[in-house]
């Protein structure tokens, strides 16, 4: 059986590499990396593109890397959890999650994840919600006096992760949490070795990138992807959205998934904004964080609406973006529908035709290419379409 990783290496570094090879120390099992396209979970354009980002985390220890689709990993913590644990778990052949985490103490993380479930805990988040306060703010003050752990180490996203993973998790899976080493997840500056990925993208996005000192956080391959790769930049979504705003009617945004109490008005109001950065400040409140927004945002560009979300998050879809000869022997041992060939589940008459009634993991994979897609009007001269269906998985010989 094979260890899961839910993850999404941005960009692959010295700190995914020593959590693998830990993980391969502990089990001797192959690792299979669930990795969002893309797009990440904070709802921003992956810095590098998916089979980029797939191929050098099999160069850096992973033996096979699935998509983790657009539906789930574009989502609240909670969610991005459970759709790569869905997936992870109908594979057949993983029995082990492995995840990073500033607390590995699995029992306090156990006692979190339980709370949840507790009668009190619900009636505690209604009233925390009513007052105004977040959902995220509202669930670590509460974890925070179930389990006397500070706050500040609650807002952790890894930790928010590993307490989701464990809610998350069957019975059938165990949980292995490598505790993190060197900076800290939102940490932004350069560490001399373990630094974090949020501090590699801002290295990167200096006017003069700082590549010596980034150099030492990641490999030789993933910094060339990094120095030869054109810049990646949200800003260029703020006329799509605007475009899109002027023909919107509001009974269609209110079918958009997470345009709930009133967002569609805050919307419609925001498109007085002057650029991407300033539609998404206006449209941040009290309950509405950066990330929400963000992805907010996409759902509106690509059309995902509650009742689509409703029906995908019933299904799951393995499509594989890279792999080596241990991935290989796995795929053959993998019990549910592989995703290799793009064209032999989806064609590019899908994208623009509704010719013919396609099955929710179809939609998935629709979902997918409409991703990659968008992602690819954000640089500065917008880059070809329709690679998903050109693009085969990447196979890497051992050497």
């Amino acid at each position: 059986m094979a260890v899961g990783i839910i993850a999404e290496y941005n960009p692959f570094h010295v700190g995914h590499a020593y959590q693998i090879a830990q993980i391969k120390k502990v089990s001797g099992a192959e690792v299979v990396a669930v990795m969002s396209g893309s797009f990440t979970q904070r709802g921003e354009p992956a810095i590098l593109d998916k089979w980029t980002r797939a191929r050098l985390a099999v160069l850096g220890g992973v033996d096979l890397v699935l998509e983790l689709p657009f539906v789930s990993a574009v989502r609240s913590a909670q969610d991005f959890a459970r759709g790569g644990v869905r997936l992870l778990e109908s594979l057949g052949v993983v029995d082990t999650l492995a995840f990073g985490a500033e607390l590995a103490d699995l029992s306090t993380l156990q006692r979190a994840a339980a709370a949840f479930a507790e009668e009190s805990f619900a009636e505690e988040l209604r009233r925390l919600m009513s007052q105004g306060t977040s959902y995220a703010a509202a669930v670590t003050k509460i974890l925070s006096s179930v389990t006397r752990l500070d706050e500040k180490l609650l807002r952790q996203p890894n930790t928010i992760l590993a307490i989701e993973y464990l809610r998350a998790l069957p019975e059938k899976i165990s949980p292995l949490i490598i505790e993190r080493v060197g900076a800290a997840y939102d940490d932004l500056t350069l560490h001399e070795r373990f630094s974090s990925a949020s501090a590699i993208r801002a290295a990167i996005r200096q006017e003069s990138p700082l590549w010596d000192k980034i150099s030492a956080c990641v490999s030789a391959e993933t910094l060339d992807a990094l120095r030869t790769a054109e810049p990646v930049d949200e800003k260029f979504l703020f006329r799509p959205i605007i475009a899109k705003l002027l023909t919107a009617r509001v009974e269609e945004l209110q079918k958009i998934y997470g345009m709930t109490e009133g967002l569609e008005f805050r919307l419609l109001n925001a498109a007085a904004a002057k650029n991407f950065r300033e539609l998404v400040t206006a449209l941040i409140g009290r309950r509405y964080i950066a990330s929400r927004v963000r992805r907010l945002l996409l759902y509106f560009l690509l059309n995902v609406t509650a009742e689509e979300v409703a029906e995908l998050d019933a299904t799951t879809c393995a499509r594989v973006l890279a792999f080596n000869e241990r991935g290989r022997a796995l795929l053959r041992k993998i019990s549910a529908p592989i995703v290799t060939k793009l064209t032999k589940h989806l064609n590019r008459r899908d994208l623009y035709e509704r010719r013919r009634p396609l099955e929710p993991y179809q939609k998935i994979l629709l979902l997918d290419v409409l991703a990659t897609n968008l992602r690819g009007l954000l640089f500065q001269t917008p880059r070809p379409m329709q690679k998903d269906f050109a693009t085969p998985p990447t196979f890497i010989r051992f050497t």
